[in-house]
């Protein structure tokens, strides 16, 4: 695992829009578990990098950098759900996903959330897991025609208030 320090995380500003929508779509079109037909439906969310962008600037957005080259992105939105999170395939195993999952949590807390939610997909789940997220039902979603399974998962953020 390579050194988290060496991510750079920032705030979304409207230019990253058309690199993050390459990223997104690299990431996906990497994405285990996912036959072809799957994985491009899925990367044409991202065929209107306007659109895309629009998407990205909703709730709170964090964008890895190293160098000038974005590595991933992570959406909160709205405060309790992480509508996405995407790590570029060279940078995929350097522990990158757990950086930008632990930033949104806390992100997340601050906003007074309770739990947070996700839906995620197969090749994301394991990372979700290691960062304390519980599967709460599997399900499909159609995508341009196409079935995508995914997992919708969830993690307690606050303990239970003592019984009185």
């Amino acid at each position: 695992m390579t050194d988290s320090a060496s991510f750079v995380i920032r705030p979304f500003q409207d230019a990253d829009a058309v690199p993050l929508a390459t990223l997104f779509r690299d990431a996906v079109r990497a994405a285990a578990g996912y036959d072809t037909s799957a994985r491009t439906a899925w990367a044409a969310a991202a065929d209107d990098a306007d659109a895309f962008g629009a998407r990205l600037a909703r709730g709170v957005t964090l964008v890895a950098m190293r160098g000038d080259l974005p590595a991933g992105f992570g959406q909160l939105h709205p405060t309790h759900h992480i509508e996405m999170l995407y790590v570029g395939p060279a940078f995929m195993g350097q522990g990158l996903a757990a950086v930008l999952l632990a930033r949104l949590e806390a992100q997340a807390r601050a906003a007074g959330a309770l739990e947070l939610t996700a839906d995620v997909s197969i090749s994301a789940r394991r990372a979700f897991e290691r960062a304390g997220f519980a599967v709460e039902m599997e399900e499909s979603v159609t995508r341009n025609g196409v079935s995508l399974r995914r997992f919708r998962m969830t993690k307690p953020l606050a303990a239970a208030l003592p019984q009185v």
